[in-house]
């Protein structure tokens, strides 16, 4: 059960990056989603990173701490624990950080993708983790 939450949390945050990398390109190439670019915009990014959080959250959790019950390695929940605050901080922060020019839209991108990437990490440590005790 713990694989499936891991599996999970590594496919939610590859959908993430998946539509911060494919968004952008497809409203290049399609002028009628070119108006649901701008930020501020409830169409865009900032409800689907809130969203998507939602069912992030408690997978991730249930994978980590079932999963560090299991192997007792403090690694993988850390990883994963920090891609996941910065996937947290960006859904919650980056619009008003973006209005405010604290960051560039690239910026907010490169920080959704680079945290869904250490995420994933995290949960790919913790599968490998419990099977190594499972094996032992």
């Amino acid at each position: 059960m713990q694989e499936l939450f891991d599996r999970s949390a590594i496919l939610l945050s590859g959908l993430c990056a998946i539509h911060c990398i494919a968004f952008p390109i497809i409203a290049s190439i399609i002028p009628l989603l070119t108006a649901t670019v701008h930020h501020g915009n409830e169409i865009h990014e900032f409800w689907f990173h809130q969203f998507i959080l939602l069912f992030i959250l408690p997978i991730s959790l249930i994978a980590l701490i079932t999963g560090y019950r299991s192997h007792q390695k403090i690694v993988p929940l850390v990883v994963a624990s920090f891609g996941l605050a910065i996937l947290t901080f960006i859904a919650l922060f980056a619009e008003r950080l973006l209005i405010d020019n604290v960051i560039p839209h690239e910026g907010e991108t490169l920080l959704t993708i680079t945290g869904g990437l250490v995420h994933a990490v995290g949960h790919i440590l913790n599968l490998q983790e419990t099977r190594k005790k499972h094996i032992h």
